[in-house]
């Protein structure tokens, strides 16, 4: 059985234990850098791969400006149909931290009963973009959470990042629905999905989906996997160069 499953089983416990917990009364946290830079010391980054260069494209959703302001990985929906994202590199918490530095932060059972780990809330609503079964979505950031334990001893424990529901999905357990996901929402992205290849500076034919933001016909967000390691990349093209922004590795639990 894959990792992905059982991390679906354990957001889908801890969903159900936060819903029975009483409001949350931990104290705000104002600098919230020392603790991200705490936490990311505790994950393995060892697993990190360096990224293919692919061949340049047109420009155009992202320049070097803009691109700063946003944050785009790819989204899961988990099996009580909330949409959630990874961020296995850290990379996501301090984009957000640096949206807003007001965080709430509980540690061990008090994150969570059962799985306990680091949880982390913003004081202020964020707000994001989430795209899943052709159709988008405005959704507030609910929590980052890192567990402490999991069910598969030997496993990295990475990092996801939970939206608020926005549908009631049937059989989300089984659906295995995935999209996209962009912080901060911004109500002019139209997003438009279809499978392609890039090519590598090396001559490699990569397949993968492309998406395209802003209805040019030009993909400004690209997706693959390699099916045989389970290692996730999405690039952006910015300016008409495509740059690695978000990786995820799915780890066999065995």
């Amino acid at each position: 059985m894959k990792r992905k499953i059982s991390i679906l089983i354990i957001l889908q416990l801890s969903t159900l234990i936060a819903l029975a917990q009483k409001p949350n009364t931990t104290k705000s946290v104002t600098d919230s850098q020392d603790i991200i830079t705490n936490l990311k010391k505790t994950v393995d980054q060892k697993w990190i791969r360096p990224n293919p260069k692919l061949k340049p494209t047109k420009l155009s959703f992202f320049n070097t400006e803009n691109a700063q302001k946003y944050f785009v990985g790819l989204l899961q929906i988990s099996g009580f149909g909330i949409p959630f994202t990874w961020d296995d590199d850290f990379t996501l918490v301090g984009f957000l931290s640096n949206l807003d530095k007001k965080i709430n932060v509980k540690k061990g059972t008090e994150a969570d009963p059962i799985y306990k780990g680091t949880k982390i809330k913003w004081r202020n609503d964020i707000n994001g973009l989430v795209w899943f079964n052709g159709k988008t979505y405005k959704s507030t950031v609910d929590n980052w959470h890192l567990f402490g334990i999991n069910d598969c001893p030997g496993t990295i424990m990475f990092p996801n990042l939970s939206f608020k529901k926005v549908i009631e999905i049937p059989n989300a357990v089984t659906n295995s629905i995935q999209g996209l996901s962009i912080l901060p929402y911004d109500e002019n992205i139209k997003i438009k999905s279809h499978k392609t290849t890039m090519t590598t500076e090396n001559g490699k034919i990569i397949q993968g989906i492309g998406y395209d933001l802003n209805n040019d016909s030009i993909f400004d967000v690209f997706s693959y996997e390699e099916i045989t390691t389970g290692y996730k990349r999405l690039y952006l093209n910015i300016g008409g160069q495509w740059k690695c922004k978000w990786i995820h590795l799915d780890e066999e639990c065995i």
